[in-house]
C-alpha cells in the first residue's frame, strides 16, 4: 500500500480525529471544539465523505482566519484557524508523514532532540491517540542532559534562535527535504504544498498566498517544523565532525555546549550559514556564548514542585474544596508571583513559567489582584491568565470591571486580541452603545473580537444587534447560528432554522444544522433528503439503514434476534415506532459527543420500550409516571435485568443531565460524562439481549 493509500484510509482519518480531539484546551481548541461535536456526530459518514471528495479532486483548501497574539516589544505571533475539513485532513496527511519519518528522526531523540517527540500509529491505544508525547518530560530531559554535559567539562554555553520561524519555513525546501530525507511520496507532498499555499491567506485581510510559512496552533506543523529543522541538525554534525562539542535541539532553541569559546564560534557560525541555506533567520538579540558557572542557574532549572501543586489544586479534600490551594501553598506560590516583578529578588524577572502557572492557580488574594492592574502592560502574554484570574476570583469587582472597560474603550489599543479576550471572560459586561459602535465590522483582521461579541450581545438580551447572518466568518456564522436557533422560544422556528442549514454550502455548517436539528426528536417526523441538502447531509441520509434498531443491535450489540421484539407486528402504529426509531438513533449518534443528550434520548426509548412490554403482557402500570413505575417493579419478575438498569437509568436522567437545573439533593446538576455513560451503556446492551432473549410475548 503505498503512502498516499494510507493516507486516504478511513482508519488514518479517524485517528486524526482522536488526535485533534484529545490535544490539549489551548484558545486555538476552544474555538474549533464545537465542530469535534457537529463532525463526531456521523463520523464515519463524514470521513468518507472527506476522502471521497479527495480522491475526486473536488476537495479543496480554503483561506484561514487567522488570530494575532501580542509578544514582546509590541510584535504579535499569529495563529491560523483553519476550517474543521481542511484542519482534519491537515492532521491526516502530517500522521503518514510522522510514521515514514520516524525510522529516520527517532535515533537522534532524547539525545539530541527533545521536542516534539511523536507517537507512532502502531502504538498502543492509550499512546497513539496522542500526537506528541508528554512536552514536560522531554523539556526536563533536555535539561538534564544539558546539566549532564557540563559536569562533563563542557562549561561554555551557546544559544542559537531562528526569528519567527514557522513563519520563514519555505514551502518548496520543506517538500525537498520531505522527499530526499525522509522519503515522503509525491502524492502527498502535492497535496500538502497546496493545502500550506492556500492557508498563508488570511480571510479576513487583504494578503497574498506565498511559498513560506505553515501554520501555527495545529498539533501537526510542530512536527513538519522539527523535520525541517533535522536538515539543519545533519548539517552541522556532517560539517563540523573534528570539532569537540555537545549539540542539543528543542524545536528552534538551540544549544552547543564546548570546552573552548573558538568552539562555539565556529558552530554559531556554521549554524547561521546552513540556517540561511533553508531560508530561516537566525535571531541576533538572542545568539549567546557564555562561560557557565552555575548550570542550574542558567538553564533556570529549579524544584517548582508545580505538579505537586497541581495535585492539590484538583483534589477536593477535607477543609479544601476543588480548584483551590492550601493556604500555605497559596503562600508561597505567591511569594514567587510576586518576586517575578522584583528585579532584585532570586526570581527571574518577569519569569514567565512562574507567572502563567500562578495565575490559574493561585486563591483569591487581593495583593494579586492590585499587582496584576499595576502591571498588565508588562505581561501581555498572559493577558488571557490575568483575564481567567479576575473572572475566577473578581468577576463583579468594581476594580477590575474598570480595569475592563479601560481595554475596550481605549483608542490607542495596539492590541485588539486584548479586547476580544475581554469579551470572551466577561461576556456578561454591561452593554455600551458606544463600545457596540466601535467594534462592529463585518470584515476585518480582527474578526475574533465580533466573535466573541456575539455572546456580549446575547447576555445583554440585545440579540437585535448581533451581527449580520451573512458574515463570511464560519467561526462568527457558527456562534449566530447557536444563538439564533436557542433564543427562539417556539420549536417550529427553530426547526425550520436548522432545516435552512441543511443547506449551507458549508459543510461543517450544514453539520451544525443537523446537530441543531438532534435538539428535539419531533424534528425528525417527515424529514426527506432533498436535492438543496449538503453533500454531506445527502451522503449521511442516503447510507442509513432502513431500520436503524434492528441494524445496529444485531450488527454493533451482538443481538441475535432483535425482530423478535423490535418487529412491526409489535409496533404497528407507525407514529409510536418512528418516535421509538428517533430517540434510539439521537442516543447512540450522541454517546461520545454529547453524553447528556443521548442520555435524555436512551431513557425516552427505553420509557416506550417499557410501555411496550406492559402492553404485550397485559401488566398493569400503577400510574402514567415511568419512574414510579419502574420502582414498583412489575416487570422485574419477567425482565430483571431491564427493569434493574432502566431504574439505575431513569435516575441518572433526572440527575445528570440538562432535564433539570438541580439534581436530587439541590444542588446544581453536573452533566454526565462520557466514562460515566460508557458504564450505563454496557448495562442497556445486557438489558436489550435480556429482552430479546425473552419468549413471553
Amino acid at each position: 500500500m503505498t503512502q498516499y493509500q494510507k493516507f486516504l484510509s478511513s482508519d488514518n482519518f479517524k485517528l486524526a480525529f482522536e488526535r485533534l480531539k484529545t490535544s490539549g484546551r489551548s484558545l486555538y481548541k476552544t474555538i474549533y471544539y464545537e465542530d469535534l461535536k457537529l463532525f463526531e456526530l456521523y463520523l464515519d459518514d463524514n470521513i468518507n465523505t472527506v476522502i471521497n471528495n479527495i480522491k475526486q479532486d473536488i476537495y479543496f483548501p480554503e483561506k484561514c482566519h487567522k488570530i494575532f497574539i501580542p509578544k514582546k516589544d509590541n510584535f504579535v505571533r499569529p495563529l491560523s484557524m483553519l476550517n474543521f475539513i481542511d484542519l482534519l485532513v491537515y492532521q491526516s496527511l502530517v500522521n503518514i508523514i510522522a510514521d515514514v519519518s520516524y525510522d529516520v528522526i527517532s535515533p537522534y531523540y532524547d539525545k539530541i532532540i527533545f521536542g516534539n517527540v511523536v507517537n507512532l500509529s502502531t502504538a498502543n491505544s492509550e499512546d497513539r491517540k496522542f500526537f506528541f508525547k508528554s512536552w514536560k518530560k522531554k523539556w526536563k530531559r533536555f535539561n538534564e542532559i544539558s546539566k549532564e554535559h557540563f559536569e562533563d567539562g563542557y562549561i561554555y554555553l551557546s544559544e542559537f534562535d531562528i526569528a519567527s520561524f514557522f513563519d520563514t519555513i519555505d514551502h518548496n525546501i520543506l517538500c525537498e527535504i520531505l522527499k530526499n530525507i525522509f522519503k515522503i511520496e509525491e502524492e502527498i507532498l502535492v497535496l500538502l504544498s497546496n493545502c500550506l499555499e492556500a492557508w498563508t491567506a488570511d480571510s479576513n485581510h487583504k494578503t497574498f498566498k506565498s511559498k513560506h510559512g505553515i501554520p501555527q496552533g495545529p498539533i501537526s506543523s510542530p512536527l513538519l517544523a522539527d523535520l525541517y529543522m533535522f536538515y539543519l541538525d545533519s548539517e552541522i554534525k556532517r560539517t563540523t565532525k573534528k570539532l569537540d562539542y555537545k549539540y542539543l535541539r528543542y524545536v528552534d532553541d538551540i544549544r552547543i555546549l564546548s570546552k573552548d569559546k573558538i568552539t562555539s564560534q565556529k558552530l554559531i557560525a556554521g549554524l547561521d550559514l546552513i540556517s540561511r541555506d533553508i531560508g530561516l533567520i537566525p535571531q541576533g538579540s538572542k545568539i549567546l556564548i557564555k562561560e557557565v558557572k552555575d548550570i542550574d542557574e542558567e538553564l533556570k532549572i529549579q524544584n517548582s514542585k508545580f505538579s505537586d501543586i497541581t495535585k492539590e489544586y484538583k483534589e477536593e479534600t477535607e477543609g479544601k474544596e476543588a480548584k483551590k490551594l492550601k493556604a500555605k501553598t497559596h503562600k508561597k506560590l505567591k511569594k514567587r508571583f510576586l518576586e517575578c516583578f522584583d528585579k532584585a529578588s532570586s526570581e527571574q524577572y518577569l519569569d514567565k513559567t512562574v507567572i502563567g502557572f500562578s495565575l490559574y492557580k493561585l486563591n483569591l488574594d487581593e495583593e494579586i489582584k492590585k499587582k496584576l492592574l499595576e502591571n498588565s502592560n508588562l505581561i501581555l502574554t498572559h493577558f488571557e491568565g490575568i483575564l481567567f484570574y479576575f473572572k475566577k476570583h473578581f468577576s463583579k469587582d468594581a476594580e477590575v470591571l474598570n480595569f475592563i472597560k479601560e481595554i475596550i474603550t481605549n483608542e490607542h489599543i495596539l492590541f485588539n486580541h486584548q479586547v476580544a479576550l475581554c469579551f470572551k471572560y466577561f461576556p456578561d459586561y454591561p452593554f455600551d452603545e458606544e463600545i457596540y459602535k466601535k467594534y462592529t465590522f463585518e470584515k476585518h483582521r480582527h474578526w475574533l473580537v465580533n466573535y466573541y461579541m456575539v455572546a456580549w450581545l446575547s447576555n445583554n438580551k440585545k440579540t437585535a444587534l448581533i451581527l449580520s447572518d451573512n458574515s463570511e466568518n464560519y467561526f462568527i456564522q457558527r456562534e449566530l447560528n447557536f444563538y439564533k436557533y436557542y433564543t427562539s422560544d417556539d420549536n417550529v422556528t427553530r426547526k425550520i432554522i436548522a432545516t435552512k442549514l441543511l443547506e449551507n454550502k458549508n459543510p461543517m455548517i450544514s453539520l451544525q444544522g443537523l446537530n441543531l436539528l438532534f435538539d428535539n426528536p419531533f424534528n425528525f417526523i417527515d424529514f426527506k433528503v432533498n436535492s438543496e441538502q449538503n453533500q454531506f447531509i445527502r451522503d449521511i441520509f442516503n447510507d442509513q439503514p432502513s431500520d436503524i434498531i434492528c441494524f445496529t443491535l444485531k450488527n454493533e450489540w451482538e443481538v441475535e434476534n432483535p425482530e423478535s421484539f423490535f418487529n412491526r407486528g409489535f409496533w404497528s402504529d407507525d407514529k409510536e415506532y418512528e418516535e421509538l426509531r428517533t430517540s434510539f438513533l439521537l442516543f447512540i449518534k450522541t454517546v461520545n459527543n454529547d453524553p447528556s443528550k443521548s442520555l435524555l434520548n436512551l431513557n425516552s426509548f427505553n420509557n416506550l420500550v417499557f410501555d411496550k412490554i406492559c402492553e404485550r403482557l397485559s401488566i398493569t402500570k400503577k400510574t402514567k409516571e415511568y419512574g414510579v413505575n419502574l420502582d414498583s417493579k412489575i416487570i422485574d419478575d419477567k425482565l430483571p435485568l431491564c427493569n434493574t438498569y432502566w431504574i439505575e437509568i431513569n435516575e441518572k436522567r433526572n440527575q445528570k443531565t440538562e432535564a433539570h437545573p438541580y439534581d436530587k439533593h439541590g444542588n446544581i446538576r453536573i452533566r454526565i460524562n462520557v466514562s460515566e455513560f460508557k458504564e450505563l451503556f454496557e448495562k442497556q446492551k445486557l438489558a436489550i439481549k435480556e429482552l430479546c432473549e425473552f419468549r413471553g410475548f
